[in-house]
């Protein structure tokens, strides 16, 4: 089946923006061409691929189409850098490349890998935040090229690099301390607190008080979905929380921050994760998030899959 080349670009716009217009606005045309490529982009491949609405969804046949683009957008730029390189010429493009990676590592280590990416390999990122148990739904779905996440187990069709781990500690703000552990760090303390949790998938807290007590306790749970509101609601003492330990080092040093269990720190072992048929340039940025990683991460076996 042959696409028209100017319907796949309009429907990966769609994918990215969200909105007709905005995709249009992206694309220097028109919203009703778009509509119009797309229309015809279904009539050809004879099914539904955007599903219209606030935001716009795709299909899964339109994610397959959506991923397709995006690995052909790839390629094209490497192959223009090649033809520039034996013209002579420096006129270099910058790729996009669109990837999930969970907001602890956006918080810490990864902003290395995106600072190297763009001065090494010409690489502009569009990064779909998540938590890192749930990055590789990008990746299952076509909306990513390649995700840092938790899974271990490879999705379908990928390749997986195991990068090492991010330790995270218990802490809480010293007023909050006193208030509740003064007596000590207990199952029996910790059930009247309060805690932090990224959203209602995050289970490091069970984790944590599985490593330090062999079981859980319910706690009341504030739901903050971002790094930085979930530091600053420990330093300001809304409740405990597990933060990255290289984060919270000089928070502890300085007084702001208490660790509730020195020594029981969750080591949470981080992948990177992409496509088996990605490109050369998708591969080269594997090896800087690989190389970021080994700086700034706990070691673990650096395995392949």
């Amino acid at each position: 089946m042959d696409f028209d080349y100017d319907a796949l670009v309009a429907l990966s716009a769609v994918v990215r923006e969200g909105r007709f217009d905005a995709a249009a606005k992206s694309l220097n045309v028109t919203q009703s061409a778009v509509s119009q490529r797309i229309k015809q982009l279904e009539d050809k491949v004879g099914t539904v691929l955007i599903v219209r609405g606030r935001p716009c969804v795709p299909t899964e046949a339109g994610l397959q189409l959506f991923r397709h683009v995006e690995q052909v957008s790839l390629l094209q730029h490497e192959l223009s850098e090649r033809m520039n390189a034996l013209a002579g010429s420096e006129n270099a493009t910058a790729a996009t490349i669109r990837i999930s990676v969970n907001n602890d590592s956006l918080a810490t280590w990864f902003p290395g890998v995106i600072k190297r990416a763009a001065q090494e390999l010409g690489v502009r990122f569009d990064i779909l935040p998540a938590d890192q148990e749930h990055t590789e739904s990008s990746l299952k779905s076509g909306d990513a090229l390649a995700v840092v996440t938790s899974m271990e187990k490879p999705v379908q069709g990928c390749r997986r690099i195991s990068l090492g781990s991010m330790e995270y500690i218990a802490v809480a703000s010293a007023d909050l301390f006193e208030e509740h552990f003064s007596n000590g760090v207990s199952l029996d303390a910790i059930r009247n607190t309060s805690c932090l949790a990224f959203d209602r998938h995050d289970t490091i807290q069970d984790q944590w008080m599985m490593l330090c007590f062999g079981e859980t306790v319910n706690v009341s749970m504030h739901m903050v979905p971002s790094y930085e509101g979930y530091l600053a609601c420990c330093l300001n003492g809304t409740a405990w929380g597990l933060v990255p330990a290289n984060a919270a080092a000089h928070h502890i040093e300085n007084g702001e921050l208490i660790e509730l269990s020195p020594g029981k720190g969750l080591r949470v072992a981080l992948h990177w994760q992409a496509s088996t048929q990605s490109s050369e340039i998708l591969r080269r940025l594997g090896e800087v998030v690989v190389e970021e990683a080994k700086i700034h991460l706990l070691p673990d076996s650096f395995r392949t899959e």
